[in-house]
């Protein structure tokens, strides 16, 4: 197990990583077939999406936070009841 704190950094890893597996099996799928030789195209290509994919994962896994509380707004807090 983890300690809490490498959060951005397991979520990152393992985001890069399923996201690389994934998509570049669809886009080698989609390019070249299904064919003969689909699963060594596929793993090569997977090789090159997984060493873009998980640092830019883990960086962006830090710089996210950041970035959401500047897009999105924080709630209003509700209005004060009248009291009865």
């Amino acid at each position: 197990m983890f300690s809490p704190r490498f959060t951005p950094l397991v979520a990152g890893f393992i985001m890069g990583s399923f996201m690389s597996f994934i998509m570049s099996g669809v886009v080698t799928g989609v390019n070249t077939g299904l064919g003969e030789g689909f699963a060594g195209r596929w793993m090569q290509a997977f090789a090159v999406a997984w060493s873009l994919a998980v640092p830019l994962a883990t960086t962006g896994s830090f710089l996210m936070p950041r970035i959401l509380r500047r897009v999105i707004r924080a709630p209003e807090a509700p209005a004060p009841r009248p009291a009865e």
